[in-house]
């Protein structure tokens, strides 16, 4: 038995009983369903399911158990940790893609420039081993080129970007580099001692890639339209995000976020579905903006 085809039935049974708790029929049933069901095997027998869910609960931490009340599995317990999820939710991308092969508009993909994932292998390398790295880096701002030397530290993703944390050489500051604009990355021999920064802790109250500014950060109030506050509500801004409020008029979140710039950004993308409430000083800075781009037009 393919790994592969293990993979894919972990991921259909999981996926499936994230929508409702199935019999070992109705898991079945469903299964077959799956264009691969037949290529790739996915048919399994009651002993099979068995070991499966073994295998789930040591691969994802997700434990199913089985309701003997009503003969149906559910998931009992999902400690899944993010790089895990990440990793399966995407190994069904690629199974996606896969399937659509032949298909043109089966798939539709945001046209975009690359991200740089090129990189990702050797700075992860380097992180591990704390090996000195150079590489040409293009700025965003100017576009000029400049030759870098740096300690990696971590990679983040922010925003459909990956980025790489590293403290420069040149002035010993901590800097994020896209991964997008840099060239000709040269891994060197060279070792460094490890880079006191915790990256989790740094960014715990970011809320993309701006950090090491002088934003403190402090409780933010937003109010939402309804329409805007269920999207907002299934895809929270921030890890932070806390349901203060839900009537048929607003639905009210609480953040604990540093007002950073792309923070001023993504609210004033919600245009008038967002309402500051709290606090007074972030609403004058949106109202600044806001003033600022209608000047703009004259009319």
């Amino acid at each position: 038995m393919s790994v592969n085809q293990t993979m894919k039935r972990y991921t259909k049974i999981i996926s499936l009983l994230r929508r409702r708790p199935m019999s070992y029929q109705e898991l079945q049933d469903e299964i077959s369903l799956d264009p691969d069901a037949i290529e790739y095997n996915l048919l399994t027998s009651q002993r099979t399911l068995q070991r499966d869910l073994k295998g789930i609960a040591s691969n994802f931490e997700i434990e199913i158990a089985s309701d003997k009340s009503c003969n149906k599995y559910y998931i009992k317990e999902d400690t899944e940790d993010l790089q895990t999820r990440r990793l399966r939710e995407n190994f069904e991308i690629v199974n996606a893609i896969k399937l659509s092969r032949g298909f043109a508009d089966c798939l539709v993909f945001e046209e975009r420039r690359y991200l740089g994932t090129e990189h990702m292998a050797g700075l992860i390398h380097a992180i591990q081993n704390r090996l000195v790295t150079e590489f040409n880096y293009t700025k965003f701002w100017d576009s000029s080129e400049t030759q870098r030397k740096v300690k990696p530290i971590a990679l983040k993703e922010a925003q459909n970007r990956w980025y790489l944390i590293a403290q420069d050489q040149r002035d010993s500051r901590i800097k994020n580099f896209s991964l997008d604009r840099i060239k000709e990355l040269n891994i060197s021999p060279i070792k460094f001692q490890p880079v006191p920064y915790n990256v989790h802790k740094e960014f715990k109250e970011s809320f993309g890639i701006i950090n090491g500014t002088d934003e403190k950060a402090t409780e933010i109030i937003l109010s939402f339209t309804p329409e805007q506050g269920r999207y907002v509500e299934s895809l929270p801004l921030h890890h932070s995000q806390t349901l203060i409020n839900k009537t048929e008029e607003e639905i009210t979140f609480s953040y604990y976020i540093r007002p950073t710039f792309d923070f001023k950004m993504e609210i004033l993308s919600y245009g008038n579905k967002v309402k500051i409430i709290e606090p007074v000083n972030f609403q004058r800075d949106i109202i600044e903006d806001l003033q600022s781009t209608l000047a703009q037009y004259d009319i």
